[in-house]
């Protein structure tokens, strides 16, 4: 390759659109350990060597690129929302991994506490006088099973929810690095487990298994599904805002999300960093 294609080809990639610019950063932070790797591993390079620089760098270069020639206050404004739209992304994909992190370790101290529980209404009954009725019983074997259906809950709502806002954002692709890829699937693993025995245990007892006011229907984990993408997508925005230096913006998403607290009739989020 001569020199002056290299020139070239090293000038295309510099220049990627935010969301080719995201992913090819993933992609590279993907083939780390994982997340708290990837961040220790660049903790001494210089400010312009850390990835969200790197990022709006190719962001900038391409859209002066795209629009050389234009008015400078065209480009600049152009060169702006693309960087904001970037830093959205990475802020998404971090807060994707972050959220699948912290609840897999939780919830999965919930589950491994509800294998433990099983093995408790396993032991059989007792012949203590203060032993709890059969009717006691089967009240704690339907909280045992409405658990088991909360956590089955939890990793379907999670999973459906990331998976819309990769599909929505990222094209699909999968945003999860090793460590926190690997936990989820330990912790879906577990609760798939549990929700194999609830379903081929004694299925007479506590047959119960729905939270009195929250039937766990198609309908209402589809609700919660949206709720948990536009939750996610304005915790990224709330961030992008922060880092871009727009205080007033990531208030104003926080006091619509108070504000429609408890509300059925809350207005939809924007779609793009607006």
């Amino acid at each position: 390759m001569t020199s002056t294609a290299g020139r070239r080809v090293a000038k295309l990639e510099g220049a990627l659109q935010p969301r080719e610019a995201v992913l090819a950063w993933l992609a590279e932070a993907q083939r780390a350990p994982g997340l708290v790797a990837h961040v220790q591993s660049f903790l001494d390079l210089p400010v312009e060597a850390a990835p969200l620089s790197v990022i709006g760098a190719r962001v900038v270069a391409a859209v002066r690129a795209a629009l050389k020639g234009q008015p400078r206050d065209r480009v600049e404004t152009a060169a702006l929302r693309a960087q904001g739209d970037a830093v959205f992304l990475f802020c998404l994909v971090v807060g994707l991994n972050r959220q699948a992190l912290e609840v897999a370790q939780l919830e999965g101290l919930r589950a491994s506490a509800t294998f433990f529980w099983l093995g408790a209404l396993l032991g059989g009954p007792s012949t203590d006088e203060t032993a709890p009725s059969a009717r006691d019983q089967d009240g704690t074997w339907a909280q045992w099973r409405a658990v088991v259906a909360g956590l089955q809950a939890r990793v379907r709502v999670d999973t459906a929810a990331r998976t819309e806002l990769e599909r929505r954002y990222l094209t699909g692709h999968d945003v999860l690095l090793a460590d926190a890829a690997a936990d989820w699937a330990e912790f879906a693993e577990i609760v798939e487990r549990l929700a194999g025995v609830a379903d081929a245990i004694a299925p007479a007892r506590g047959t119960g298994t729905r939270r009195a006011g929250r039937p766990d229907t198609a309908a209402s984990v589809a609700a919660r599904v949206a709720d948990q993408v536009a939750w996610l997508a304005d915790v990224a925005r709330v961030r992008a805002y922060e880092i871009l230096g727009d205080r007033g913006r990531a208030v104003s998403i926080m006091e619509r999300h108070l504000r429609a607290d408890g509300r059925d009739d809350a207005p939809a989020p924007p779609d793009a960093l607006d």
